[in-house]
């Protein structure tokens, strides 16, 4: 019997040595991603939702100018995606329109003082919610300025000149996400992401205190 040969073309041997080039590359790079897998994005994220737990109802009768002991209820949250356990810091500070917020651009945090704080261990992917139930008790006005001398939040009294707001209006809560950074043995505002940037997050949401003159 006479034996046939097989013979391939050199355009069919240009693609069998294509296609191993392909099926090469292509099986080291699942190799490369299973052994080096890309490192997860890490960040802290936070909001503030009304009294039903959405984005609505965050004033009594959606009005944002808050009378004297008029309870507002909001829920703050936090959540941690840095892909480990984290100790996490929320600071609250009350500003007016002028005061400076957090910078975003040097990653800095507002330099109003902390009001009230929440602290807790986070583990990783874990959401925080927090009640936060406040009222204002006290205030004091002159022709252009409104002062909070009172405020409660979560049934703690706060008193002081806590913040002055122009004829009352624009004042605003900041909440600022901190955690334990192990490497400085203290709390940071920023953090470094795993492609070495920093970030920072925060949220503000804002009230009026106006004083209605009766004549």
């Amino acid at each position: 019997m006479r034996k046939t040969r097989l013979r391939i073309s050199k355009q069919d041997l240009h693609y069998v040595i294509v296609f191993a080039i392909i099926t090469t590359i292509v099986a080291s790079s699942l190799t490369y991603v299973t052994l080096y897998p890309r490192p997860q994005e890490q960040f802290f994220a936070s909001w503030v939702l009304g009294a039903q737990g959405t984005t609505a109802d965050y004033y009594p009768n959606n009005n944002p100018t808050i009378g004297l002991r008029k309870e507002v209820t909001w829920t703050l949250g936090v959540y941690n995606h840095m892909g480990s356990l984290q100790y996490v810091v929320l600071r609250v500070k009350l500003l007016n329109s002028t005061m400076t917020a957090p910078n975003d651009t040097t990653d800095q945090p507002s330099q109003a003082a902390t009001i009230f704080e929440f602290a807790r261990v986070l583990v990783s992917n874990e959401t925080w919610s927090i009640p936060f139930v406040w009222e204002i008790q006290n205030r004091t006005s002159t022709k252009n300025e409104v002062t909070i001398t009172g405020l409660s939040i979560n049934q703690t009294t706060l008193t002081g000149q806590l913040a002055t707001a122009n004829s009352g209006y624009d004042f605003r809560f900041i909440f600022e996400v901190w955690h334990y950074d192990a490497t400085t043995s203290d709390l940071s505002f920023a953090w470094t992401t795993s492609d070495g940037q920093l970030h920072v997050v925060w949220t503000q949401i804002w009230f009026n205190a106006t004083v209605t003159t009766i004549r």
